[in-house]
């Protein structure tokens, strides 16, 4: 048996087989051999210290052995050297000390100094994590000195990098980068086949220089570093992970959150590959700090709490553990869990404190410090913010110290000290500007704004609150799709800010301004942009991620039959009934909601793979267009109404071609709060009384409640702006969070309703306007024939009887086929809906306000979904009409995002939407429709034909004693026009 034949065989038993096999060949090997064998075997050992370390412990022993055997003091040197190796990898940093303290006496015994200094490198790290790091750092000079007298430079070099690693986890930054760069010049004096050596030493000086706010250097030493391994193919992707680790910790450090995320998801991918386990949560631990830098606060918690339980298994992790302690702690306090947060991050700094690890120990007490503050403990965060303010500064450490500072001129300001608040934020503003920390400049400026108001400078203030929100735009412009309406969510103070300030000063259209760059923020930018998100499998495209995505949508898809009862039994095998039987509604609604959580994780994946540079830097362009100028483009008649909440007070924006006009109505919040929960109930009553044998009895109370509901909100939402309004023929209203849920065009004036008084539609935003109507006007100039228009009817199995015929009425019409039941699938949707002028479904659908991407329109072959309405292509649409239930209701995120189907079908390329606000009846909708396709068809615009439709309604409701309940706007008022209001022929 050969020496490498032996290595194979000793791999693959237990211990005792090893040490028998070893003790019956080693007789009968030759000192080449055995020299051969021991080098293997060294060589096996230290390979698995990332994958086996009980396997290198193992190896270790063998080496022992053969030493005891042979009496050969080098191989048992050399066994200990191993043995001591092993055990620091498994975080036995104590235990390991004697092994290598007697193998490098053992070497030092038979003349082999450089190998005892070989043995200071085990013995280096150990004492750092023991935090001796005095003696680490004179065992490395000791041992640079022998390698350098016997002309071993890479080893030269190697203990170097090493010293330089202590310096920086005890923060001397500048000693740390005076020993990498004499380190790359040790190698560089070795000559050839040193670039992976160079690569790793650049790899480390970069992180040093991040760590003291040299971002621009530190990327580039990263990126060459990474080129590097690259270039080296399978063999060094794991070195191409770490690099891609540590470049998108410094995007997540700017703020650059979407290029971070993308980094880490391929760094993650590569370690996975490799089954590199403690690599792979060491990403996952540090992908927490982007989650909680865009409000993601449960799925931080939840990801932390999973690198927390698999870090506490090994005792070697302890740094890893307290960093995940960190970023649990950050969500905890997102969730308002101060005291959970607390326990955390002082078993961090415990942990931290007694490994030695200096820097992460400061900064888990400045997180400290922040959480003292958010818990009004103004005295105890001003003792710890100090503490290590001082140690940032001494150590150069730029983006701590920024931050740090930054937290001391909020507590100035908590003190009264406006002054001195002022000159902190001033000097954090400076450092952060200085660094490109993005989120941190934002802060300063909006702080620096408050500063100023109150000292009643508002010229000065509002110069500051346009650069917050600037700020805040160019943080928006590096991230993808929801990244950027979670982002917002805690943003909503700096913008009421900036808009209450702007209209104090009497600048109007400025106020109209800042509210629209905080509504619809995803839909607006990626329209007027055009950038398309759709998924696309390319060459950037993992394949497993699209499998992943083909497996969970199936899972999904069962799951939620289960949850809906959607799944026909009788058309299943007895074998499909039993498994679906057999697993609780309970138990299937968990395991549809892990479902949807994975599919919206691999399509930010896919999103981030798509987007490519708009990640990468922010955009010059991404601005918004004067809302005078959009007002100029007005039709005569036409007025547009944008609404604004502040914690309080209603503001009423009025544009129209002659300007922006603003009415305010203090203290209207809290009434229309409670308006709307009456309203809603009225709603929920209506719906039942609707599938009651005696309609007109059980609305005898609903409709005359509804209508004094209906007044109160006319006289909130218009009566201050009644006077403005008067020869309106068109009325386009921008709701602002719950006024998404108000139906406008139902508002009662005493007398009538406003639909009987002028046309309505409605946008999302006003930057959306124009958009919307260049798209109806291209459909017009195409001349797509009104023949290829597409229409859906399905009954639900016979719930909907009126679909069928309300889909049949509306295909007759327009003169096009119809599709039905088991016909109306998303395939057909897919193939005609690029082809299509108008597309009509009558259907199911489910709005869910717990998961908003969710919601859904129930087709014959499966749910279309919010999140895959996206990747439809509706460039042709100009009307898309969603008769089912709830399809126009949705969810406000980020400041004023409004979430749902009808956001998807706008970026899909529709140029409107016709959706409900509630649950249909199914009856009055077919009615409906086939009163606003004969307006519509005979040259009305969409505004125009919905207002004759829902006036002709209302009049044969007024006229008949036997229907009269039937004014009730539950049974005429869900459907709503947004988007383009113009022509179709």
């Amino acid at each position: 048996m050969t020496p490498q034949d032996l290595v194979a065989a000793l791999v693959g038993m237990s211990e005792e087989q090893g040490r028998q096999l070893l003790l019956a060949h080693l007789p009968f090997f030759s000192t080449p051999a055995l020299d051969r064998l021991v080098y293997a075997l060294k060589k096996e050992a230290d390979r698995s210290w990332n994958d086996d370390v009980e396997r290198s412990l193992t190896l270790s022993g063998y080496l022992i052995l053969i030493g005891d055997f042979t009496k050969s003091t080098y191989y048992h040197a050399l066994g200990l050297m191993a043995r001591g190796d092993a055990l620091r990898r498994q975080g036995r940093n104590e235990e390991s000390l004697p092994f290598f303290d007697t193998a490098g006496e053992e070497f030092l015994s038979i003349g082999d100094e450089v190998s005892w200094a070989r043995t200071r490198f085990g013995r280096i790290n150990a004492g750092l994590g023991l935090n001796r790091t005095t003696e680490a750092i004179q065992d490395a000079e000791k041992a640079r000195t022998i390698f350098m007298r016997h002309g071993k430079l890479l080893r030269a070099g190697q203990i170097d990098a090493n010293a330089a690693i202590i310096h920086f986890e005890l923060g001397r930054y500048e000693q740390a980068l005076h020993l990498f760069d004499r380190a790359i010049e040790t190698y560089v004096l070795h000559g050839d086949n040193v670039d992976l050596y160079l690569a790793r030493a650049q790899g480390n000086k970069a992180l040093t220089l991040a760590a003291q706010g040299k971002f621009r250097e530190a990327v580039a030493l990263h990126e060459q570093a990474r080129a590097t391994f690259d270039r080296y193919g399978a063999r060094e992707e794991i070195s191409v992970a770490r690099e891609e680790l540590n470049i998108a910790d410094i995007y997540a450090a700017q703020g650059h959150y979407s290029q971070a995320l993308l980094l880490y998801n391929q760094s993650r991918e590569r370690f996975q590959r490799h089954k590199i386990v403690f690599a792979a949560y060491e990403v996952a631990q540090q992908m927490c700090l982007c989650l909680v830098r865009l409000n993601r606060a449960h799925e931080a918690y939840d990801l932390a709490s999973e690198t927390i339980e698999y870090f506490r298994s090994s005792p070697a992790q302890r740094h890893n553990l307290a960093r995940s302690l960190m970023h649990k702690a950050a969500a905890a306090i997102l969730l308002d869990d101060m005291r959970a947060s607390e326990e955390m991050l002082r078993e961090a700094s415990r942990l931290l404190e007694e490994g030695g690890f200096h820097r992460l120990a400061l900064l888990a007490r400045l997180q400290r410090a922040e959480l003292y503050f958010a818990d009004q403990q103004v005295e105890a965060s001003a003792r710890e913010v100090e503490h290590v303010a001082d140690i940032f500064a001494e150590q150069e450490d730029l983006p701590r110290l920024a931050q740090a500072i930054l937290l001391q001129g909020r507590i100035a300001d908590a003190r009264g000290d406006i002054l001195t608040a002022q000159e902190l934020c001033a000097q954090a503003l400076d450092v952060a500007q200085g660094q490109g920390l993005l989120e941190l400049q934002y802060r300063c400026f909006d702080l620096l704004g408050q500063l100023a108001e109150r000292r009643e400078d508002l010229d000065g203030a509002a110069d500051y609150y346009d650069q917050a929100i600037q700020g805040i735009d160019d943080v928006q412009s590096r991230l993808v799709l929801d990244e950027r309406t979670s982002f917002l969510e805690n943003k909503r103070d700096i913008y009421q800010r900036a808009i209450i300030l702007a209209l104090r000063r009497g600048q109007v259209e400025q106020a109209m301004t800042y509210v629209e760059k905080a509504k619809s923020r995803v839909l607006g930018d990626y329209l007027r942009h055009n950038i398309d998100i759709r998924v696309r499998p390319d060459d950037r495209m993992n394949e497993d991620i699209l499998d992943a995505l083909v497996k969970a949508r199936e899972e999904h898809a069962w799951f939620s039959s289960i949850v809906y009862h959607t799944e026909d039994e009788s058309n299943l095998s007895d074998t499909a009934v039993m498994r679906i039987r057999a697993v609780d509604p309970g138990t299937a609604r968990q395991e549809m909601q892990k479902r949807e959580r994975r599919i919206e994780q691999l399509f930010e994946q896919i999103q981030l793979r798509s987007a490519g540079s708009l990640v990468s830097r922010p955009r010059a362009n991404w601005t918004h267009p004067g809302v005078a100028t959009l007002g100029k483009k007005l039709a005569p008649g036409a007025h547009l109404l944008e609404y604004y909440l502040s914690d309080q007070d209603l503001y009423i924006f009025h544009l129209t071609t002659a300007g922006v006009t603003v009415r305010s109505v203090p203290d209207a919040v809290v009434q229309l709060e409670r308006l709307y929960s009456l309203w809603r109930t009225n709603l929920d009553l209506s719906g039942r009384a609707a599938n009651t044998a005696d309609q007109a009895q059980a609305f005898l109370s609903l409709q005359s409640n509804s209508l004094g509901l209906l007044k109160r909100f006319y006289e909130l939402l218009l009566t201050p702006i009644e006077d403005l309004l008067r020869g309106c023929r068109h009325l386009t209203i921008v709701p602002y969070g719950m006024l998404h849920y108000i139906p406008f065009h139902c508002l009662y004036d005493g007398q009538q309703f406003v639909i009987e008084k002028a046309e309505i539609s409605y946008l999302p935003s006003v930057m959306l306007m124009d958009i919307c109507r260049r798209r109806g006007q291209s459909v017009l100039e195409r001349h797509i024939p009104l023949q290829q228009s597409l229409v859906m009817g399905l009954s639900d199995s016979g719930r909907l009887e009126y679909a069928i015929q309300e889909a049949q009425t509306a295909a007759r019409q327009l003169q096009v086929p119809c599709a039905l039941n088991r016909e109306a699938t998303t395939a057909l949707l897919w193939q005609r809906g690029p082809l299509s002028p108008i597309i009509h479904i009558a259907a199911h659908g489910l709005f869910r306000l717990d998961a908003p991407n969710f919601s859904h329109i129930q087709l014959a072959d499966r749910q279309l979904s919010t999140i895959e309405v996206f990747n439809l292509n509706l460039a042709h649409c100009s009307l898309l009409v969603l008769s089912a239930c709830e399809t126009g209701r949705a969810v406000v995120g980020g400041v004023d995002e409004v979430i749902g189907l009808g956001r998807g079908f706008l970026y899909a390329g529709a140029a409107s939407l016709l959706p409900t606000l509630w649950k249909v009846d199914d009856a009055s909708s077919a009615d409906l429709m086939a009163h606003f396709y004969q307006a519509l068809l005979g040259g009305a615009s969409k505004a125009t034909a919905l207002a004759y439709a829902q006036r002709v309604f209302i009049a044969r409701a007024r006229a008949s004693s036997t229907l009269a309940y039937r004014i009730h706007p539950y049974f005429w008022a869900a459907f709503h026009l947004i988007g383009d209001a113009g022509p179709l022929i």
